[in-house]
């Protein structure tokens, strides 16, 4: 299989160059989103208005993401992700955001191995190649989700090779039995990503991955 390849959107609200970089996936194509928002502070406004309802996420057939209200779906496409032995891992790719922060959700099915080792792959074939002076925590973290997977969590740093604009984010990596792989990467230019941590945490707890 042959996946059609995205890279990633420039971040709606962020300045020319200061979106995370393009190498994110095998370079098959490219594909270019442009966004506008009303922001304010990075985040949009929220006033008064009743907030619209949000529909479900779903994506790779296995995954189902519920989006909190300001969040939307800015792009989606099949991916591909290298491994070290020269293979592929083929899957779809999610990109939801609002403001200045973002989730990425990666759906890769019939994933061989467990959660630990997709997640060193992630990090040792996506995130280096796609920021510089990265620096991945030691500690990971095991979680269990809404539904009872269990999942391993690891936080990052880095930044953009193109600005030198920072980027700080925190990595989410579940496989089930079945071998089904759901990768969440939640982030934002450093100093913002608090501002959306409780946020990320109850969509990533809230999936269900079967």
């Amino acid at each position: 299989m042959t996946a059609s390849t995205p890279l990633v959107p420039v971040r709606p609200d962020a300045p020319a160059g200061a979106g995370r970089p393009l190498r994110r996936w095998l370079p098959t194509g490219i594909v270019a989103l442009v966004m506008s928002t009303t922001v304010l502070g990075g985040f949009v406004v929220a006033g008064t208005l009743p907030e619209p309802e949000v529909r479900p996420v779903a994506l790779g057939g296995f995954l189902t993401v519920h989006p909190l209200p300001g969040w939307e779906e800015v792009h989606r496409e099949e991916v591909s992700i290298p491994t070290p032995t020269g293979g592929v891992l083929a899957g779809e790719f999610v990109q939801l955001a609002r403001g200045s922060g973002a989730l990425d959700l990666v759906a890769l099915p019939g994933v061989g191995g467990g959660a630990l080792e997709l997640a060193d792959l992630y990090a040792g074939e996506v995130l280096a190649h796609q920021l510089e002076r990265l620096s991945v925590s030691d500690r990971v973290e095991r979680i269990v989700l809404r539904d009872g997977q269990e999942a391993v969590r690891f936080s990052y740093i880095g930044s953009v090779p193109e600005s030198g604009s920072a980027i700080e984010g925190s990595v989410t990596v579940v496989v089930t039995p079945a071998g089904n792989a759901a990768v969440f990467d939640g982030w934002a230019f450093q100093g913002q990503l608090e501002l959306i941590a409780e946020e990320l945490a109850a969509m990533i707890e809230g999936a269900e991955v079967t």
